[in-house]
């Protein structure tokens, strides 16, 4: 297939959805470089005047971002009415692939990984966060990992830049794991808004299913979603599984993210000052990176 780009080879579809396609590819780099495999994101573009400018936002979004925790932007450009993203390639599955890949009623990952997967995932989200964007779709399904089983965050289709989001924006993201005030038309959408979603994310990692599923219909209506959340998390999430499982940290960690009251729920900092090990872990992390 003809991406438009002479040094790209489509090799196999690595998804697909509303927006387009996502092709695994072969880049030649010439001058004696050796060839590297990138993932190209192919967004369709049906309506210019509607779609352009929030396909800029996104491409604007990750060509800034620069962090060991990302996924890395490396150029970008448009062909026979679409935009072309070009990505490093991130060859082990996601964390969706790691849940569903558990032993059923045996619980979660093993701590010691657990504790790697949760470090990466909040020193890439707190550089997010730094750089002034909300994510608004974590879920395992874009925590990639890499060769030697780092997560990389990906897929900053629905990003915000300088955040709070405004009230037309709520509803936007994957229901199951939007926070109380993204499915509210009243509600503002801020950081905590991915700390929450953060939360679920380690739930599963825990349990290897979400707090929440085991009460909703297959296809569940917004409102019979935010119906069970409100039930299920009011006054608190229920998490002693999680303490008869794991140390008691993690059961308080997710206690503390998956918070419905959006002034009550941590932020993202503070998870650093929680527990000595973690603190350690997350810090040892933070500062020995490499650009």
């Amino acid at each position: 297939m003809n991406l438009g780009d002479c040094k790209l080879r489509a090799i196999r579809v690595l998804g697909q959805g509303t927006f387009g396609r996502v092709f695994l590819c072969q880049q030649y780099e010439g001058r004696g470089e050796a060839d590297r495999m990138v993932c190209v994101k192919r967004i369709i573009i049906r309506n210019p005047k509607t779609e352009l400018g929030l396909i800029k936002e996104e491409v604007y979004i990750i060509s800034q971002l620069r962090h060991p925790h990302i996924v890395e932007f490396l150029r970008s450009f448009t062909h026979a009415g679409t935009v072309n993203i070009v990505m490093e390639y991130v060859p082990n599955g996601t964390l969706r692939d790691v849940i569903q890949q558990l032993p059923p009623g045996t619980g979660g990952i093993h701590q010691e990984r657990l504790l790697r997967y949760f470090r990466d995932m909040v020193v890439g989200l707190e550089y997010l966060h730094i750089r002034c964007v909300i994510h608004r779709d974590i879920k395992p399904e874009n925590m990639l990992l890499d060769s030697t089983d780092r997560v990389k965050i990906a897929d900053f289709g629905i990003s915000n830049v300088h955040a709070p989001c405004t009230q037309q924006q709520a509803g936007i993201g994957t229901p199951l794991y939007m926070a109380p005030e993204a499915m509210s038309s009243q509600g503002k959408v801020d950081f905590k808004s991915d700390v929450w979603s953060l939360g679920l994310v380690l739930y599963e990692l825990c349990l290897g299913r979400s707090p929440f599923a085991a009460l909703l219909e297959k296809n569940a209506s917004p409102t019979q979603l935010h119906s069970v959340v409100q039930a299920m998390v009011r006054p608190r999430l229920d998490c002693q599984l999680i303490r008869r499982l794991y140390d008691s940290v993690w059961a308080h960690i997710c206690e503390l993210m998956i918070v419905y009251e959006q002034e009550r729920r941590i932020c993202l900092p503070d998870l650093f000052l929680l527990d000595g090990g973690v603190t350690t872990t997350l810090y040892k992390q933070y500062f020995s990176y490499s650009y």
